[in-house]
């Protein structure tokens, strides 16, 4: 009697977790864009359901990102008035997503900051996009300024964290006011 009422109560969180994977199918825009109204693509993720409830992604950044040799490797940026914004992927486990685990997704999805016409990058300019379910089949982040140095020097972490060096504490929510682009939807 008890495991049937247990049931019964899990049921509606069971088919959320099932539902992340019937409604993140197929192919959909990665946008970032802010309060003025502008707002760019900057590539397309494609969304795989597997099984227990988590969903495969793959990410293609447009075409329209510049490439850009900095800190001694490529990467691809958006350059804007303000800022420029530089694509930093980080794929250290499998890119698998659940509704209670978006963190995967996160990760690829990092940037870091410079001036527009800059040729370094600072690792303090890091960009995290803090991302939510947004209920309609999208996924909305909301933009944090995190320390990247985690990533460029692994071994500053400790083992225990180093496929996930970054904790809630390192992340401070970006001000609106002097981000040029401060929030990514996928949709």
């Amino acid at each position: 009697m008890k495991l049937r009422y247990v049931l019964i109560l899990l049921a509606p969180m069971l088919a959320s977790l099932t539902g992340l994977a019937a409604e993140l199918s197929g192919s959909r825009g990665i946008w970032l864009s802010n309060a003025e109204g502008e707002r760019q693509r900057i590539g397309t993720i494609v969304f795989t359901p597997e099984a227990a409830g988590r969903t495969r992604f793959s990410i293609a950044m447009a075409e329209t990102l510049e490439e850009y040799f900095l800190a001694m490797r490529p990467f691809r940026c958006l350059t804007g008035p303000r800022q420029r914004l530089c694509h930093f992927p980080v794929e250290r486990e499998a890119q698998l997503i659940s509704a209670d685990d978006l963190v995967p997704l996160e990760y690829a999805l990092l940037f870091m900051r410079t001036a527009p016409k800059s040729l370094h990058i600072d690792p303090f300019n890091g960009l995290y996009y803090r991302m939510e379910l947004t209920g309609r089949g999208g996924i909305v982040g909301r933009l944090h300024d995190v320390d990247m140095d985690p990533f460029i020097t692994p071994d500053s972490v400790p083992v225990e964290r180093r496929l996930r060096p970054i904790r809630a504490a390192d992340l401070t929510p970006g001000d609106p006011r002097s981000h040029w682009l401060p929030i990514l939807t996928i949709e």
